[in-house]
């Protein structure tokens, strides 16, 4: 879908996220999910697990840890 609606996308992508949420059934893991879903969609070089955890939750990386 080239030239897309960008709000169309990410609300699609939350409702998916919303959805895949309900099968654990934990609140408290329906960002991480999210951030495990963005990652690979991410503009980075490297889709390791560090450089997509320091820009989905770069408050919560720790590379020296």
């Amino acid at each position: 879908m080239v030239g897309g609606s960008s709000e169309g996308s990410e609300a699609r992508f939350a409702a998916y996220i919303e959805a895949l949420g309900a099968v654990p059934g934990h609140a408290d893991r329906q960002e991480p999910m999210h951030d495990y879903c963005l990652g690979p969609l991410m503009p980075i070089e490297r889709k390791s697990v560090e450089p997509m955890a320091a820009v989905t939750a770069p408050w919560a990386f720790n590379p020296r840890a």
